[in-house]
């Protein structure tokens, strides 16, 4: 497990993989201040060990979700290809932000990192 987070930054992620997923699991507040280490995250899921898991985003935990989440998901999904990039249990701001911009039925969603996580799960 991969841990990030700092007293400046309302912003905590933690990472752990299973044998065919990546879960980042994000808490706080992620706006342009806070961006950078999600991004990073979602960047590094392009190579190394994580080459060809689907990556599932806990977003459940965000308090604060400002359009810089909305430009880190695109580039994501763009960067990792097709049905890579799941979305579990978004908050209500994050839910309500995806809504605003158009963007809520773009995204694989599923209400729980378990279902996020299942390999049949339509993308």
């Amino acid at each position: 497990m991969h841990s990030y987070g700092t007293a400046e930054l309302d912003l905590r992620l933690t990472s752990r993989r299973t044998d065919r997923t990546l879960i980042i699991t994000v808490r706080g507040e992620v706006d342009l201040d806070t961006i950078e280490p999600l991004q990073y995250a979602l960047s590094a899921a392009r190579t190394g060990p994580d080459l060809g898991r689907t990556v599932v985003l806990d977003l459940s935990g965000v308090t604060f979700a400002g359009t810089s989440l909305i430009n880190a998901l695109l580039r994501a999904r763009r960067h990792l290809g097709p049905g890579r990039l799941r979305i579990a249990d978004p908050s209500l701001c994050v839910a309500r932000l995806m809504r605003l911009a158009g963007l809520d039925g773009h995204f694989t969603t599923a209400t729980s990192i378990g279902f996020a996580s299942a390999p049949a799960m339509a993308t």
